[in-house]
């Protein structure tokens, strides 16, 4: 799902793209960009037992360390 990042009373929510309209400021993620998001996040947060293991071999090529 593609969603768009928008600061909102100062802080930063995460939007359905199809389920608002754009304004000035927004960072538009496609689906593409939104899954690699989540992934990271999977990565990141590993003890909540969602993990990808495909992705983490991609990723592990990829990021530096």
């Amino acid at each position: 799902m593609a969603i768009r990042l928008r600061i909102v009373d100062g802080v930063a929510v995460a939007l359905c793209a199809a389920k608002s309209h754009p304004k000035p400021g927004d960072i538009y993620l496609d689906d593409d960009l939104h899954y690699a998001l989540s992934q990271k996040y999977w990565r990141d947060y590993d003890e909540i037992q969602i993990v990808d293991e495909e992705d983490i071999e991609r990723a592990a090529r990829e990021e530096i360390g």
